[in-house]
């Protein structure tokens, strides 16, 4: 692995692990164990460091954001598909557990992530009203819209949300599958019995 993607991973990791705002670029030279000046010849600032670890990012969750051609649908196959999403977010979770400052610090990761944020609006209405055509979700258009925003609110506060909720030590799969869960339960009112029955199956599974 060449010397820059080794520092884009190691900094993931160290922001991931110790959040953003404690790790410096020193920390990853010595983490490492290469001089600061080796990694200053790659990036100019730890700031670079995170713009790079964003595109990855933004790479993977356009792709996870597809809009899946739904013939038929279940609360098994929304689970499978949410899980894909909240894979991503969990991969990079520093971004969302410090986005805020981010956005505030670094202005064209604010303009990107605003991009992410009306994808993921989008892209759940195009979903729901893939499930409305299919009377799997039945609910009227200003409803759905709203649901639309809801859920995109919630899979990106998600885990901000879950640290002050869950003790450390609370199993981090479970903490993912609350989330897909929360998202799902905005649904449930829309659904049928069958659909309901198995979103409960699900839960009694993975909660």
């Amino acid at each position: 692995m060449k010397t820059k993607d080794r520092i884009i991973a190691t900094a993931l990791r160290l922001f991931n692990e110790e959040g953003e705002p404690n790790v410096t670029t020193n920390h990853i030279a010595d983490e490492m164990d290469i001089s600061p000046g080796n990694l200053y010849y790659h990036f100019k600032s730890k700031d670079d460091i995170i713009w790079q670890i964003f595109l990855q990012y933004e790479g993977k969750i356009k792709e996870a954001l597809v809009v899946p051609e739904i013939q038929t649908a279940s609360m098994k196959s929304m689970w499978l598909y949410l899980n894909m999403v909240f894979d991503v977010i969990v991969e990079y979770r520093f971004l969302y557990r410090n986005l805020i400052q981010l956005m505030n610090r670094i202005e064209f990761l604010k303009r990107h992530f605003r991009h992410i944020l009306a994808l993921k609006s989008q892209t759940a209405l195009a979903i729901l009203e893939q499930l409305q055509e299919l009377e799997v979700v039945k609910a009227d258009d200003a409803t759905v819209r709203n649901l639309a925003d809801q859920i995109a609110l919630t899979s990106t506060f998600w885990l901000n949300y879950s640290i002050a909720i869950f003790d450390d030590e609370f199993d981090e799969q479970k903490k993912l599958s609350h989330g897909i869960f929360h998202i799902l339960q905005m649904i449930a009112p829309f659904l049928d019995d069958k659909q309901k029955a198995l979103l409960n199956q699900l839960s009694a599974q993975f909660l």
